[in-house]
């Protein structure tokens, strides 16, 4: 090889190892931190039993997996009758429970109130109602060549009335739940499910299914989280989504301001199902 040849090679590779060890510096921009509400008043028709919170936090960097407590808010929520009922932050944790439990009472309109760092944020919503689960379908079907356990919790949606609502499916085999949306827009009066479908159930499993009550406004908020998260892979509804979401919450003085996250009052449908 010519030496001149030889001479400009080793420089060429020299040149590219010296300048391949330098650092890369990526500037991200992190906008300012918005306040997330996880908003969540449960009734469960079959047993009476209630679960009411709310969970409070900062968004933080897109690249951040660290959840922020908002700690030290006035959280109360009213009903339509103007009784206040105030929540109290466990320790510094940003998780507000009730002093008195909220009433069971089907499509009762109910007020969330936040005071936080002097803002002022509010949402509306009612207790929606939603149908019992009134069987579970176990089949074994193929899937991709293996063999996997199909479950499908069935409800009858009542007639004449328009109805959302969505599933959530609860083991100590999966990951995270899963979830399905429903709306009766062309299955008015007709038979619908919630599915989950897993390779990994084993015979004694225990599974949680519900089906909780929602508003349009509720069912189009989880059906695009829900979609998203799936485009995403997975992680379940209530991580810090990709792209904001607008709920039902506003900032009373600053729109441009309003929190993500979404305050809903359901009533739920649950069934304990044993896997066969």
């Amino acid at each position: 090889m010519n030496p001149k040849v030889t001479f400009c090679l080793i420089v060429c590779i020299s040149f590219l190892f010296v300048h391949c060890e330098d650092p890369i510096d990526v500037t991200v921009n992190d906008s300012d931190p918005l306040l997330v509400v996880e908003g969540t008043i449960n009734w469960i028709k079959e047993t009476l039993q209630t679960e009411q919170e709310i969970t409070l936090s900062l968004s933080s960097s897109y690249f951040s997996e660290q959840r922020i407590p908002a700690n030290g808010a006035t959280v109360f929520v009213s009903d339509s009758k103007n009784v206040i009922y105030q929540f109290q932050e466990k320790e510094n944790s940003g998780i507000y429970f009730p002093i008195d439990t909220l009433p069971y009472r089907v499509n009762e309109k109910f007020t969330l109130s936040i005071e936080y760092k002097n803002e002022l944020y509010s949402a509306e919503e009612s207790l929606q109602p939603v149908v019992s689960i009134d069987s579970i379908r176990q089949e074994t079907i193929d899937f991709f060549g293996r063999e996997a356990l199909q479950f499908e919790a069935y409800s009858l949606d009542p007639e004449g009335e328009k109805n959302y609502s969505f599933f959530e499916f609860t083991s100590e085999r999966l990951d995270a739940p899963e979830y399905n949306v429903y709306r009766d827009d062309f299955n008015d009066g007709g038979s619908y499910y919630g599915f989950l479908l897993d390779r990994d159930f084993e015979t004694g499993d225990q599974i949680r299914i519900r089906q909780y009550g929602l508003s349009n406004i509720g069912y189009n908020y989880w059906y695009l989280l829900i979609l998203q998260n799936t485009q995403q892979g997975g992680g379940g509804p209530f991580q810090t989504p990709p792209v904001n979401l607008n709920g039902n919450l506003i900032n009373q003085a600053d729109n441009q301001k309003n929190p993500l996250g979404y305050f809903r009052v359901s009533e739920v449908s649950e069934v304990l199902y044993t896997v066969e």
